[in-house]
């Protein structure tokens, strides 16, 4: 075990353990995006977290009422296990949270605010810089982030995973008054992935020749006013590998199948989490600060 960590530490991991991906698997991915995207409109039209199984939606809705953030995975096993053999997987996971005291005027200044992502989403985002594409009313951004995960496999040793993501980032709504909502969306253009996994190098692999980790991204923030605080979801697809066909040794080890299966699971999982608690904290800190000072005028 001690060998397999240590050679999973170093950047032997990424020379043995690269793979590519199939243009096929991509178009599968982009026509699973496309019929995801017309049903989770339809889905947050119809009320509150109904991507929850009816099974759990009694104890998913308590959870909510109770202030904390729900998340389930809703990805496709079928389809998967279709296209395993082409060496890809889609991972969907979606989380929903309240947060009290915040408008959606709130929440849009904090998504805007890209110089800060690196500390209202630490430590998964280490960098962010945006640029506003256009004057019109709804506002569109180039982006390029910085992402880091670590992984910790068997509670024994972490694996380290970086990227530099350029995006585009869509902002939507309706200034309804019965139905106030905000909706964003980040399409992300090209992933990079670093050799080492160390954050701030600058040693990328080439697009879709890499670990397979995170090959396509598409993630969607939806809100809408509740009372006086705001419902927020957030919603992510990713394409990574399969680990069907996966085979890796560093040495005479074998990388065990779990820990890049936990690894490609795990980040889009945590990056729901991250992002509506960072969400929810920033929105309710700036509630905080703005009625202080009014207080104490």
């Amino acid at each position: 075990m001690a060998a397999l960590a240590w050679g999973l530490s170093g950047a032997g991991w990424a020379a043995r353990c690269t793979t590519v991906l199939d243009p096929g698997v991509l178009r599968e991915y982009e026509n699973y995006v496309a019929t995801a995207e017309q049903a989770m409109s339809q889905r947050f039209d119809s009320g509150e977290l109904r991507w929850v199984p009816d099974s759990a939606s009694r104890g998913a809705a308590a959870t909510l009422a109770s202030g904390k953030l729900v998340r389930w995975n809703i990805s496709d096993a079928a389809l998967n296990g279709r296209i395993a053999g082409q060496n890809g997987t889609i991972i969907h996971w979606v989380g929903a949270i309240r947060i009290n005291g915040a408008s959606l005027t709130d929440l849009r200044a904090v998504l805007e605010d890209y110089g800060r992502y690196d500390r209202i989403y630490r430590p998964m985002v280490i960098e962010c810089r945006a640029e506003r594409n256009g004057d019109g009313p709804a506002p569109v951004y180039d982006a390029i982030l910085g992402l880091h995960n670590a992984f910790r496999f068997a509670s024994l040793f972490p694996q380290h995973y970086a990227f530099r993501v350029k995006a585009r980032i869509e902002y939507s709504g309706s200034a309804l008054p019965e139905r106030p909502e905000l909706r964003v969306h980040l399409r992300a253009g090209e992933i990079r992935e670093s050799d080492s996994g160390v954050p701030g190098r600058n040693d990328f692999l080439e697009p879709y020749h890499d670990h397979g980790i995170m090959w396509a991204l598409n993630a969607y923030w939806r809100a809408r006013q509740r009372g006086a605080g705001l419902y927020l979801e957030f919603e992510s697809i990713t394409l990574a590998r399969s680990v069907r066909a996966f085979a890796c040794k560093i040495g005479f080890v074998p990388v065990p199948k779990s820990i890049v299966s936990a690894a490609m699971d795990s980040m889009p999982a945590e990056s729901v989490t991250t992002i509506l608690a960072g969400t929810r904290a920033e929105c309710e800190r700036r509630a905080y600060g703005r009625s202080t000072n009014g207080a104490g005028q």
